[in-house]
């Protein structure tokens, strides 16, 4: 800014709103550069005004005489104020007790002007006294402010729900290539086109789920000031119906009716309401979009044009529909070789950093830092420009403008407004700060130096938690040594030589003898600016062929492939998020506006304040959003390690993996007969032994006579594991020689006949031998990479919403609703996936055994099962049980209580309620997933705090279980102590412990060796 000439007054104003930049118009109120003082010409320069000054001024409350009010009238004229398009709306002008007030409403705040010309002695106003009062004030209440936080609740609560239906989408997306491949077919591997098709899908969807999530982050801090984007009286009733009236009014007609459910109902309500409402929200700012990138176009780039159908409708009021057509094409034409060209151009980027004084302009403008980017290298290329024609090198470089540069905003600190934790929290912002160095609001050097030592430290703090971190979780020296040098050299090291330069720049200024700090117009600040130009740009042919590569191998190809592949829901998302990105990409505003400077620039008389407003929050907030990239790179990880899964796993036939083929690689099962634990000195579990009806094993002839202990169904959850070889040794030592029996062969043969032989569930049925018709129906927890692909299919909506609610304050209020939205979430998923999952090949068998099923190898008897399972085993376990009606004992199982109306056939809480039982230790985060049922045991576990998973095991389950209720008869496991930390057992015989287990060890490894 330069001063303004001769401008005798200085005010004392400190305003909470942006100024706008750029040279100072006559008449205008400016900002001045070093202590934030207003300087603004004489109000009182029109003879007939200063005449009409000298009669006294009028005080109270009344109205001042029509001479005074048409003296305010000219006054007010000659103060020019000019609202800047980062106000949301334009300041006011009131007339009060014979002064001016200028009313300024930020988003938290009023903020008045108050003109005042005090008198002389002869009862004249004195304009050489005159003064402006900046006064500051709250208008809201606490109920206000609680109402848009209420608001803002919801609106983060939806946009939590959003991220976990685009997880979703790209979980299914690459679930459905092994249904393509057969999953329990003949065919072992899956087609490489299927696979490609998946692969250029990505691109699309990834953009678009990260615009539609950073679109969602805009429109809640929209939601919290109230609509605010676009602010009307129809909006803010839209908003107070959506947020509050209609779901409010829902839950009390619902009370009055007697629903059962009325708060489901009432967040039902509500969740559909605010659904719809940020439909309409991001149609509204698409089209404030694209219509702006067409105003400008056709502004800037159709002057000469007879027909000026958007920036002067009424040129084409006697043009037919196609003409209008025909012009709008035109327009997008223009609008896509611009997007286009920027996109593609090459750029070289110089870091300045600044001193500027108010009289003497720029100064030291050699740059810090140049970034000459590889890509404008490749475009310089002779093959590139001279034989191929894509690119043309410019003769002079192109400036271009970002997006601070095109909003015109820019913070300044000064002494009196410098804050360590603003600083602290600024990020990014805090480098594009104007600080001042000199003036009556110079910052003094202490803080400056705080100031540099502020960005280190929070660069060394978050350095410091990461190499905690990777300690503390067992991460291994070297690397937390690679992280540790990492952050050194690419953050530490480069931030002190930034401050350092910044620091010499404030010593420099602050050298200059020949400035005071008491002179007012004496300003010295110091800054940092990033210039871009344009080296390169591509040539109109060139943007073309991206266009096309882009249309046809990015949304053509995937399209179809997901059409033919039946994978319609997934399809449907994938044209929606494809046109929303298209249009977001190719007809960008921000990039016409980079060619052309800042929002103010471009309009014209007919641009309203409004208009530049939104356009201005619309570029700041979501076009140029960093959550977009925060986002991009989020779902670009759960890409990578969904690929990877998904990659892990291709090869179906080597992946299926049967207990058998992996007992060579397990560790050996140590038991010990002559050891036992009596029982923990303390309580018990109360369900140490299973006395319900429907949970017990037949025992001495008589069916459940007694109960039953729940380690033997922990036991027999981990035998799914192992091979028959060693199951017919354990169950043997566990039980008792010949009294439970595993039905490998009478499994096998059922697996054949069904066809599911290929599918990667496992499981095994233990039958007694002296109890025809009962047994155990034993399912495997996660052993393969398609094991870990199913528990993302069938737990990762319900764990995500989950971790939504929990994260976000009040997240309960919707917990009636989970199921549903679950069920809605799982819409996406196609048929064809849904019928490869696990649970329906082993509910299957349960159905068909106790219905009859028999062959060469036994069965038609088995009319009481019960089924036991852990981990992923328990999950499944669970869901089999409540189908099937057949008690269940579930280790560390997540839950079905969420995900109950998914499942086919769908589960009733009774059954969950009822007939399942699950065994949670504590911070187990797996068994919390999907929610509980009434019937459960919280467990403790003695795995250390930073081993995270270490309670989600299940031979850790059973020690614990064999520790704390005893082991009755039982024998004892040599890991419980060697692996787990559990205390010795009380021995019964003459050997020790250790002897004990080395003699165990021995016996197995001579009974089962080593391949």
């Amino acid at each position: 800014h330069q001063p303004l000439p001769d401008c005798p007054y200085y005010y004392p104003v400190v305003l909470a709103f942006p100024i706008p930049t750029g040279p100072p118009r006559p008449g205008f109120a400016t900002m001045d550069e070093e202590d934030g003082t207003a300087c603004t010409t004489p109000l009182l320069e029109d003879p007939e005004v200063e005449a009409e000054s000298q009669q006294p001024p009028r005080m109270g409350l009344l109205p001042p005489s029509m001479s005074n009010l048409d003296s305010i009238t000219r006054k007010e004229e000659a103060a020019a104020f000019q609202s800047h398009f980062t106000l949301r709306i334009p300041t006011s002008t009131v007339h009060f007790r014979g002064n001016i007030l200028r009313i300024i409403d930020t988003e938290q705040e009023q903020i008045i002007l108050q003109q005042k010309i005090p008198t002389d002695d002869d009862g004249g106003m004195d304009s050489k006294k005159a003064k402006v009062v900046v006064k500051r004030l709250s208008p809201g209440t606490y109920g206000y402010r609680m109402l848009r936080v209420g608001y803002a609740l919801i609106a983060i609560l939806f946009m939590g729900f959003l991220f976990v239906v685009c997880f979703q989408i790209l979980l299914f997306l690459f679930a459905a290539l092994p249904v393509e491949a057969g999953y329990s077919s003949s065919q072992s591997s899956v087609s490489g086109l299927a696979i490609v098709s998946t692969l250029l899908s990505i691109p699309l969807m990834i953009y678009g789920m990260s615009s539609l999530m950073s679109l969602c982050s805009a429109f809640v801090v929209d939601a919290f000031h109230g609509g605010a984007l676009f602010r009307s009286t129809i909006v803010e009733v839209m908003y107070m119906m959506v947020f509050l009236v209609i779901p409010m009014t829902t839950f009390a007609v619902a009370l009055m009716a007697g629903h059962a459910e009325s708060w489901r109902l009432t967040s039902g309500v509500w969740g559909i309401l605010v659904l719809i409402l940020f439909c309409v929200w991001g149609l509204a700012v698409t089209y404030r979009e694209v219509y702006s990138c067409f105003w400008l176009v056709e502004k800037h780039y159709f002057q000469g044009c007879d027909v000026q159908l958007l920036t002067s409708p009424s040129s084409g009021a006697n043009l037919s529909w196609r003409e209008k057509m025909r012009h709008l094409m035109k327009i997008a034409k223009k609008a896509l070789l611009l997007t286009q060209t920027s996109r593609y151009a090459g750029i070289w980027r110089e870091r300045y950093q600044v001193t500027a004084s108010s009289d003497a302009g720029l100064l030291n403008m050699d740059p810090v830092e140049q970034r000459k980017s590889i890509y404008s290298w490749i475009s310089r290329i002779s093959v590139f420009t001279d034989k191929l024609k894509f690119f043309k090198v410019l003769e002079v470089p192109k400036r271009v403008y970002g997006p601070s540069e095109v909003r015109d905003i820019i913070p300044f600190v000064t002494r009196d407004n410098w804050s360590m934790q603003r600083l602290w929290c600024a990020g990014d912002t805090r480098l594009h700060s104007v600080v001042v160095a000199r003036g009556p609001s110079r910052l003094t050097l202490d803080q400056i130096k705080l100031s540099s030592w502020v960005s280190l430290a929070s660069t060394l703090l978050a350095t410091l938690l990461a190499f905690g971190g990777l300690v503390w979780s067992g991460g291994g020296v070297t690397v937390s040594i690679i992280v540790a040098v990492l952050a050194v050299f690419c953050c530490i090291w480069p931030l002190i030589g930034n401050n350092r330069r910044m620091l010499d720049m404030y010593e420099g200024v602050r050298s200059d003898t020949n400035q005071s700090d008491d002179d007012e117009r004496g300003a010295n600040t110091i800054y940092q600016v990033w210039k871009t130009v344009r080296v390169t740009e591509p040539t109109e042919y060139y943007c073309y062929f991206r266009v096309a590569v882009e249309i046809i191998f990015l949304f053509l190809w995937p399209f179809v492939s997901m059409c033919v592949a039946n994978n319609t829901p997934v399809a449907i998302i994938f044209v929606f998020l494809a046109s929303f990105t298209f249009l977001w990409r190719y007809f960008d505003s921000m990039v016409v506006l980079s060619l052309l400077g800042t929002i103010e620039d471009v309009g014209d008389e007919t641009t309203t304040h409004e208009d530049k407003y939104r356009l201005s929050e619309v570029v700041g907030r979501v076009i140029n959003n960093k959550g977009r990239r925060i986002w991009t790179w989020i779902f670009a990880i759960f890409f990578l390690l969904i690929l990877f899964m998904f990659t892990s796993a291709e090869d179906l036939s080597t992946d299926v993996i049967t207990p058998d083929e992996r007992a060579a690689t397990r560790p050996p099962i140590l038991m010990l007969d002559d050891f036992e634990y009596p029982g923990s000195g303390g309580l018990q579990y109360p369900t140490c032994t299973l006395s319900q009806p429907g949970f017990t094993f037949p025992t001495s002839g008589e069916t459940e006579s007694r109960g039953t202990y729940f380690l033997d169904y922990a036991f027999l959850s981990a035998m799914a594991y192992e091979s028959s070889a060693i199951t017919n040794y354990t169950l043997d030592t566990w039980f008792g020689p010949n009294v439970m029996k595993d039905e490998v062969d009478f499994v096998g043969k059922w697996r054949e006949d069904s066809g599911t032989f290929l599918s990667p569930v496992q499981f095994k049925l233990f039958s007694l031998t002296n109890h025809p018709g009962f047994a155990v129906v034993s399912i495997r927890g996660s052993e393969t990479m398609w094991d870990w692909i199913q528990n993302l299919q069938l737990w990762s909506a319900a764990g995500l919403s989950q971790m939504v609610k929990w994260i976000i304050p009040y997240g309960w209020i919707f917990n009636p609703i989970l199921p549903d939205f679950i069920q809605a979430v799982n819409l996406i998923e196609s048929k064809k996936i849904s019928e490869v999952s696990y649970y329906k090949v082993t509910t299957r068998f349960v159905n068909e055994v106790t219905a009859g099923y028999s062959n060469e190898y036994g069965g038609g008897n088995f009319g009481n099962l019960k089924v036991t399972g852990a981990s992923l085993g328990g999950g499944l376990a669970i869901i089999t049980g409540a189908q099937t009606s057949a008690y269940t004992v579930a280790i560390s199982g997540p839950g079905a209580t969420l995900s109950r109306r998914v499942y086919d056939p769908p589960i009733t809480t009774d059954a969950l309620n009822t007939q399942v039982f699950n065994f949670i230790p504590e911070r187990d985060y797996i068994a919390r997933l999907g929610g509980r049922a009434d019937l459960f045991q919280n467990a403790q576990c003695l795995a250390p705090k930073n081993d995270l998973f270490g309670c989600h095991s299940m031979w850790r389950s059973v020690c614990e279980l064999n520790y704390k209720c005893g082991s009755n008869g039982r024998p004892v496991f040599c890991r419980c102590v060697e692996s787990f930390g559990y205390p010795e057992p009380t021995a019964l015989g003459n050997r020790t412990f250790a002897q004990a287990c080395q003699d165990a060890s021995t016996a197995w490894f001579e009974m089962f060796p080593q391949k």
